[in-house]
């Protein structure tokens, strides 16, 4: 797995809509704007695995952020995505650093570290059952990635 520098990959908030607070970007790849897009303003950290990208974003909202992990094919269309955070909890994104070819570890909200691992062929996943408490995804029975965390309940 390979960090992905910020010349290499940034992002450009995209205008919103009905006067609301943006909180949707384009990615930019070495300086040219892609149609890829994100969940998220802030690019915390991206990496290369294999051919794909692994982004994760949060939307610079003190006291109340979320995480956004999106993997990206090789062409930059969206394989995978998963959103970590909710209502009312404290999230300050920390990067732990790669570990191995296909893991990214860490730390965000619930006093733990995280890990994301790109998975080398999509997975089964049991909706609202296979991820752990604070991790959100659309409805569906693959993933292409698998995030691990044992998060605390806030306030302990």
């Amino acid at each position: 797995m390979r960090t992905l520098t910020p010349a290499e990959i940034a992002l450009a908030p995209l205008p919103a809509e009905g006067g609301e607070a943006p909180m949707q970007s384009r990615v930019v790849q070495d300086g040219r704007p892609l149609q890829a897009r994100v969940d998220g303003l802030v690019l915390e950290a991206a990496f290369e695995c294999r051919g794909l990208y692994l982004l994760f974003t949060t939307d610079d909202v003190p006291q109340e952020d979320l995480l956004h992990i999106t993997l990206f094919d090789g062409q930059w269309q969206p394989l995978d995505a998963a959103t970590l955070g909710g209502a009312y909890t404290t999230g300050s994104f920390s990067l732990i650093g790669p570990e191995g070819e296909r893991t990214v570890r860490f730390r965000f909200i619930g006093d733990t570290d995280w890990s994301a691992e790109v998975l080398p062929h999509p997975g089964f996943r049991v909706p609202f059952v296979s991820e752990p408490r604070g991790v959100t995804r659309a409805l569906g029975f693959s993933r292409h990635f698998v995030v691990r965390g044992d998060p605390q309940p806030q306030g302990r």
